[in-house]
């Protein structure tokens, strides 16, 4: 079935708005942000819960509010995105925005027309900039362009010393009280993680957290999906696709696109919970590969008998089960999974070591240790490994489907 690629993208960023799932309160913020003079946003989040996918509807959210509040009418306003990049600077990076921004008949603008190589001027051309974009070379340029957003993604892969120059630009933009919105975007647990080099910056930035989706939002997506495709899921099926996402959308348009071709496979347009025991399969063939290795560098041993698997296993179920609201689980909380995986009584002495050795480098470091002997904590350096865990121990037959979901249904 073709059109399921339509619905489900687990691999590129969801960019239409009839299929983005969840998140009305995150681009409700976004709007109110807009609205306001002087007010700009910093979305931050774990990697795999989103952003970027909210990032892409941006643009066709603010058209709705902009029509909403002024008519059809309203002017087409500027929405800008671009990517971050570790060799960045704050001036290449803000050269690569302006230059999205061509100056078209004394006013600018993006895709209204094509335009021939010789006749397009980009902004930065227009206002004579080099590469050597200034603070205040930026400040000026932008208020020039009343009503515009700056997306800057993957903000936290910029130099520390390079970021620090746009918490200068955003101050100084609203201590002006510039009519132009800039939105940072990156991976962070606290607004301190991207910005903290301004005291003051706070009262000028609306700080919007990108949580896990719950399991009403992972169900949109799937309900997204059964109208855009014309397929339907059956309850054990949603059930299964929701609480193996852990809250992760990514996983769930892999898991619903593969479950979706494997019903399509038996002529069927209704998918089943047999359907998404092979799409774990396929889905765990083609995660990410980073995934993948660090899956493989964790769990290799030579010696016969070895447990690295199903203490993985285990710390992926407790983390499902007993994390915290960062993640974080107590070795206690693996001897249940434990006892369960291997059919037998475990205690904590029978694999306290393998879960030391899980945040060590020889390990990958796959998990992070907090706290003090005899009051250690773990969590997952990378939130999308625990569904990995889980989907290819049932594929390796590590353990069974129907075990997995007696452990998660605990939650």
């Amino acid at each position: 079935m073709t059109s399921a690629s339509i619905a489900f993208s687990p691999r590129t960023p969801i960019s239409t708005k009839e299929l983005f799932a969840g998140r009305w309160g995150q681009m409700q913020a976004i709007g109110d942000t807009v609205a306001q003079v002087g007010l700009h946003a910093v979305i931050f989040g774990e990697r795999g819960v989103g952003k970027t996918s909210l990032t892409h509807v941006i643009a066709p959210v603010l058209a709705v509010l902009d029509r909403r509040k002024e008519g059809n009418a309203a002017t087409q306003r500027l929405v800008v995105r671009v990517n971050a990049n570790n060799t960045d600077t704050f001036a290449s990076l803000v050269a690569k925005a302006m230059d999205e921004i061509y100056w078209l008949e004394d006013r600018p603008a993006m895709g209204l027309r094509p335009l021939s190589r010789q006749d397009r001027v980009t902004l930065r051309s227009a206002f004579g900039l080099g590469n050597d974009i200034t603070i205040d070379d930026a400040r000026r340029t932008l208020a020039q362009l009343p009503g515009s957003v700056f997306i800057f993604d993957e903000f936290d892969r910029l130099p520390k010393k390079q970021a620090a120059s746009f918490t200068d630009l955003i101050k100084g933009l609203s201590d002006a009280a510039i009519a132009t919105t800039i939105v940072l975007v990156g991976v962070a647990e606290t607004v301190d993680g991207l910005m903290k080099d301004h005291a003051s910056i706070g009262r000028a930035l609306t700080q919007i957290p990108m949580p896990r989706m719950n399991e009403r939002e992972l169900g949109e997506i799937l309900a997204n999906a059964e109208k855009v495709i014309k397929v339907s899921f059956d309850d054990a099926a949603r059930m299964q696709i929701v609480r193996m996402s852990q809250g992760l959308p990514h996983f769930t348009h892999l898991i619903g696109l593969h479950a979706v071709r494997a019903a399509a496979a038996r002529h069927s347009r209704t998918i089943t919970a047999e359907d998404v025991q092979k799409a774990f399969s396929d889905a765990v063939s083609q995660s990410d590969q980073t995934v993948a290795s660090a899956y493989s560098t964790a769990t290799h041993s030579a010696q016969p008998g070895a447990k690295y698997s199903h203490v993985l296993l285990a710390a992926a179920i407790a983390a499902y089960i007993n994390g915290d609201s960062y993640g974080y689980f107590q070795p206690s909380h693996l001897v249940g999974p434990m006892t369960e995986i291997l059919g037998r009584p475990e205690e904590i002495a029978g694999f306290n070591q393998h879960l030391s050795q899980f945040a060590e480098a020889k390990r990958g470091s796959v998990l992070n240790r907090d706290g003090g002997p005899r009051a250690y904590r773990f969590r997952f350096n990378q939130p999308l490994l625990p569904p990995y865990v889980i989907m290819r121990s049932i594929r390796d037959g590590i353990v069974t489907t129907e075990l997995v979901n007696k452990m998660m249904s605990d939650a």
